[in-house]
């Protein structure tokens, strides 16, 4: 939990320079992904884990969604119940317990990070309704990017990052807890200049072609990096 600490959302470096500079961006990515999944599903009851101050549940909350979140970090829980007005639980999935059963838990760029992934899809799979969904957004370990750079992919970075999935390492995983896929497809997503800037420096150094970077201008991400796929329980 350390890991995930103040720091990770403010310190830059493997985490985030300003996540709550990112929060418009990331509301918008909410309701991106609430459209896309009008092709699937109704709306419903929804938990966000990893919600951090709660912009992606935001976003779906404003496509007609209902839920909560759960993040392991206090002060950003908070923050979305300050900024949101949202029920932002603390703690992780491998040790969440409720009562009430969601029909859709999201894990937007999280299941890198679980410590222990085989009881958080268990967990899930638990408090999951009957036919309940599973939607995840994480990095894509068969990218071209990846296999080129290795150990220097920009998203081998553990403590933070613990596991790199393929979509099909993926689908091959949640088989054997019980999950079929429905969907998969390419992310697109775009992030701040400042954002760019604090992952370049990490990977690079403090080069002074870094300084040149415009820090309110938005980026692409590299698409080919990340997927997302859409699960239903078995």
């Amino acid at each position: 939990m350390d890991v995930y600490g103040d720091e990770y959302f403010t310190g830059g470096g493997a985490g985030y320079p300003d996540y709550a500079a990112e929060s418009i961006r990331l509301v918008r990515r909410g309701r991106g992904y609430a459209r896309k999944l009008k092709t699937f599903l109704k709306t419903g009851r929804l938990l966000d884990i990893g919600a951090a101050n709660g912009s992606i549940l935001q976003g779906f909350i404003e496509e007609g969604w209902r839920g909560i979140g759960l993040e392991p970090n206090a002060t950003m829980a908070a923050s979305g119940k300050a900024e949101y007005g949202l029920d932002i639980q603390t703690g992780d999935l491998e040790s969440f317990d409720s009562v009430e059963r969601f029909d859709l838990i999201t894990m937007i760029q999280v299941v890198a990070h679980f410590h222990d992934p085989k009881t958080a899809f268990k967990n899930a799979k638990r408090i999951l309704d009957r036919n309940g969904h599973l939607l995840i957004e994480t990095w894509d370990r068969d990218s071209i990017t990846a296999k080129v750079l290795g150990k220097h992919w920009h998203e081998y970075s553990p403590p933070s990052v613990l596991h790199w999935f393929s979509r099909r390492s993926l689908k091959d995983f949640l088989g054997n807890e019980g999950f079929d896929e429905v969907y998969s497809g390419r992310t697109l997503k775009s992030i701040s200049g400042t954002h760019a800037k604090s992952l370049l420096k990490y990977r690079l150094g403090d080069l002074q072609l870094l300084r040149l970077m415009p820090d309110r201008i938005s980026f692409p991400y590299p698409s080919e990096d990340l997927f997302w796929a859409l699960y239903r329980k078995r």
